[in-house]
């Protein structure tokens, strides 16, 4: 094999690497932004669910990235009564 094509292989992988890092971190990140306003709200005695539009406005994330992070999350979960209201675990 020629060396140049190793040197672009490796590299390839370590910016694949990276950005794979990078996106797991923001959302864990973002994930436990959402999860401590849902346990703060709940403690301060607040419904236990809470609208997409209501937690983005109190996280300063979008409400779509609010819906991404939480349908992707494991910690956090759907409220079978409220469309588009969650809830955490």
């Amino acid at each position: 094999m020629d060396a140049k094509f190793i040197v672009a292989l490796v590299v390839v992988i370590a910016v694949a690497a990276h950005v794979v890092l990078y996106r797991w971190v923001k959302f864990k990140i973002q994930e436990g932004v959402i999860l401590q306003f849902l346990r703060d709200a709940r403690d301060e005695g607040a419904p236990a669910h809470h609208h997409a539009a209501a937690i983005a406005a109190h996280t300063q994330l979008s409400a779509e990235r609010v819906a991404a992070v939480c349908a992707r999350s494991k910690e956090v979960m759907a409220d079978p009564q409220a469309e588009h209201s969650w809830r955490a675990r």
